[in-house]
């Protein structure tokens, strides 16, 4: 981008909203070398652990929680339904697996306390050697920081005690083997069924199946002992019980004996004597009161039918005797006689009178009889009332008898209740217990092994391709972070944009790096010059054009060159653009004046071995212009060296001669290029700027502090307001995984343009090019 004429950038163009995800996928492919380098470290140090590690062998028994509750109440009930349990009792079980008295145990049982593999006494290796300070750091000091307050533990009541503590404490080969065990034992649940998975890891893949069956038959007999341990705690418990319930039952029936013999009372439970007494008493006597009323109406009956014989047949007395039947019988026939004589006969007839007779004497028969029958039922009255006035004395006797012994068989009653309720509670009890000594033979375990633990022959642990793929993931993470670290404490300038917005100065170009056998300071410049079209040649000659036309109204005849610290490439460029600018046309007269009165490396630059006269001979006076200005025979440009650690460099700079020299430069070329000292390290470079037309200052990609450059290009504008920036030495590659769209990018992505068809030779006969002169 051109600079204006007071040499500041134009106004800075609008910074387009990046695009995050390629800005990131920018920043990976740019530190792609940092982030692969921490994978393949950390992928070495994982070979290097694993390879030090101690092959681990799993084997997992399997065990069925028994959910059916077992039964010998009867036949059918020998097994119930399926009972859920709930999460929380499963847990339980999974913690008494892992216990550490069942390990116990099992450590018992195998010996594992005398194992080198579990009680501790194995060497360590080279990686747990390594390691053992930070362990021992940790243990003594951080984890006790960071480890919770321990809670009291509260004694378990009814827990038998099912070893010593303190033989346990006294032997550390034991403890160690307890740790090592449960530090490779893990119990789960297998998905959502009752099955648990014991899983084993030890260095032996033989006795981690053992550890694991085991643990699993340790697990079935522990539970088999407690509960035959909680049967016998039970069966003892209802024998003391049982005694005390015996003696209790024994006293209650002995007191209602007692009471029944103190107070005369005998008879079942439906009642004493007396009350049995009155009752038959009570029920004789309602008997015979019904039997009296029932004489009385049969009197009244009779009383009734005496005074009207046409109702009398409907006593039952009369009805059913035979003689006032046939009575009857008679008194209908000497009617129906009477009846049929006084049809034909008269009144006074004899047959009539003679049937009259009869009649009267058959109903006076009737009438004798009926008096008898209700004199019989009379008597049977008066029968009745003496019984029923018997009975109701007897009725109120034993009533009185029976009132006094209503409180004896109160208590009585109260006294049998209490021996009834203290017989069901020793029968329940009873059964209780004939039920506890049946079942303590055939207790059985909640669960069954479904599954034994078999060897493996393959370890699990280390895993080499889980572990190594783990720590270049791992790696490459941290190089990621790493490299986002890297990009944001980035402080050098690597595109146009962050020089112009840092500065305010406009950037000229972009120089690409050369590599390879050219990169020395001497085959730069031939480099360029034998290859013109390379990007490296296109970039000086757009230096050039972007100074010239910045100026058309009056292009810069002397141009210095600067850079904020040294090696940045000053010199180099000086000698490529003096060298390219002249064989690009020959007609164009260039000098190139070395005014860095202290290093002088021009001559390196241009690779030359013979100084000649230099500038201060020149200004001095002890050798004229022809003597000091030399040819380069590559190029043909002219060029006066400076001579190294020249005295007073500030003073010649700011002489007279100097400026007069510059001003003879001026008129016999067309452009006079000062290679200047950089402008951090001396004061040369402000003054040289200050005599120039037009300042460069060069910028080294990626590598110049961006502050360095900011104080730099402050201290130029403060002598000269005509300055332009030139970033040199541009890694093509990497200034193309940032995707700023500048000139590096464009070189970068388009270098096969530049010298991809070889230029022909040109003629002999070919004029040279020359410049128009105003």
């Amino acid at each position: 981008m051109p600079a204006s004429e007071s040499g500041v950038l134009a106004p800075v163009r609008p910074s387009e909203a990046p695009d995050q995800l390629w800005e990131w996928l920018r920043l990976l492919n740019r530190r792609k070398a940092l982030i692969v380098g921490c994978g393949l470290v950390a992928v070495a140090l994982m070979a290097l652990i694993i390879a030090q590690a101690t092959p681990m062998y799993k084997a997992s028994a399997r065990l069925l929680l028994d959910t059916r509750t077992f039964k010998v109440v009867s036949t059918e009930a020998a097994l119930s339904g399926v009972d859920t349990m709930n999460l929380g009792a499963i847990q339980s079980e999974l913690e008494v697996i892992q216990s550490e008295f069942l390990i116990g145990r099992v450590v018992d049982k195998l010996g594992l306390a005398n194992n080198p593999d579990f009680n501790g006494s194995k060497p360590p290796g080279f990686i747990d050697s390594a390691f053992a300070p930070l362990r021992e750091l940790w243990a003594t000091g951080i984890s006790t920081l960071l480890a919770p307050a321990p809670k009291p533990q509260q004694a378990q009541q009814g827990q038998p005690a099912r070893s010593s503590r303190a033989a346990e404490e006294s032997d550390p080969r034991r403890r160690a083997a307890i740790g090592s065990v449960a530090g490779g034992l893990s119990v789960t649940l297998l998905g959502r069924t009752y099955v648990i998975l014991i899983t084993v890891e030890s260095p032996d893949g033989a006795m981690s199946a053992r550890i694991a069956n085991a643990l699993a038959e340790a697990y079935l007999a522990d539970q088999i002992d407690t509960k035959n341990e909680a049967n016998r705690r039970a069966t003892e418990w209802l024998e003391q019980r049982l005694a005390e319930l015996r003696r209790n039952l024994q006293v209650a029936e002995e007191a209602v004996a007692a009471y029944r013999r103190d107070k005369g009372l005998a008879g079942s439970p439906e009642g004493t004597v007396s009350t049995q007494t009155l009752s038959e008493l009570n029920g004789k006597y309602v008997s015979a009161r019904t039997k009296r009323i029932e004489r009385e109406a049969r009197l009244v009956a009779l009383s009734k039918a005496s005074l009207n014989p046409g109702e009398i047949a409907n006593i039952a007395e009369v009805s059913g005797n035979t003689t006032l039947a046939a009575l009857r019988i008679q008194d209908v026939e000497l009617n129906r006689k009477m009846a049929e004589l006084s049809a034909t006969l008269g009144d006074n007839h004899p047959k009539i009178m003679q049937a009259r007779n009869e009649l009267a004497s058959v109903r006076a028969r009737f009438l004798s009889e009926t008096q008898r029958i209700t004199l019989a039922v009379r008597a049977e009255l008066d029968a009745a009332k003496a019984e029923e006035d018997e009975l109701k004395e007897l009725v109120d006797k034993a009533a009185v008898v029976s009132g006094t012994a209503s409180q004896y068989e109160a208590e009585q009653k109260q006294l049998e209740r209490e021996a009834q309720s203290n017989r069901t509670l020793y029968e329940s009890f009873l059964t209780r217990f004939k039920e506890l000594r049946e079942q303590q033979d055939i207790q059985r375990a909640d669960a069954r092994i479904l599954a034994y633990a078999q060897p493996s022959g393959a370890p699990s642990s280390p895993n080499y391709k889980t572990g190594l793929m783990a720590a270049f993931v791992i790696g490459c993470l941290l190089g990621m972070a790493g490299a986002v670290a890297a990009e944001k404490l980035d402080r050098v300038f690597r595109s146009a944009a962050q020089v112009e917005d840092a500065t305010g100065v406009g950037v000229l170009g972009m120089v690409p790096e050369v590599k390879g056998a050219a990169a020395q300071r001497s085959n730069v410049v031939t480099h360029v010059l034998e290859n013109n079209t390379s990007p490296a040649g296109e970039a000086i000659r757009a230096v050039f054009t972007a100074i010239s036309l910045g100026s058309l109204d009056r292009p810069p005849r002397v141009i210095a060159v600067t850079s904020s610290t040294p090696s940045e490439g000053k010199t180099t460029f000086v000698a490529a653009l003096g060298g390219l600018l002249t064989k690009m046309n020959a007609s164009r007269r260039v000098l190139i004046v070395d005014l860095d009165l202290r290093q002088a490396r021009m001559s390196a630059a241009l690779g030359l071995k013979d100084r000649g006269g230099t500038i201060d001979d020149y200004l001095m006076g002890l050798k004229t212009l022809e003597e000091c200005t030399k040819r380069h025979d590559n190029s043909g440009v002219d060029y006066i060296l400076a001579r190294p650690n020249t005295p007073n460099a500030p003073e010649i700079l700011e002489s007279h001669a100097m400026k007069a020299a510059l001003a003879t430069f001026s008129e016999r070329y067309d452009l006079v290029i000062l290679d200047g000292p950089p402008v951090m390290a001396v004061s040369d470079a402000r003054i040289i700027a200050r005599l120039a037309d037009y300042t460069v200052f060069i910028v080294q990609w990626a590598k110049t502090p961006r502050e360095v450059v900011k104080t730099a290009i402050a201290a130029l504008l403060g002598v000269s307001s005509h300055v332009g920036i030139v970033i040199n030495r541009v890694n093509l590659a990497k200034h193309a995984r940032y995707g700023y769209g500048d000139h590096g990018d464009y070189y970068s992505r388009y270098r096969g343009y530049y010298g991809s068809v070889a230029e022909p030779p040109a003629p002999a006969t070919r004029p040279p090019l020359t410049l128009a002169k105003r």
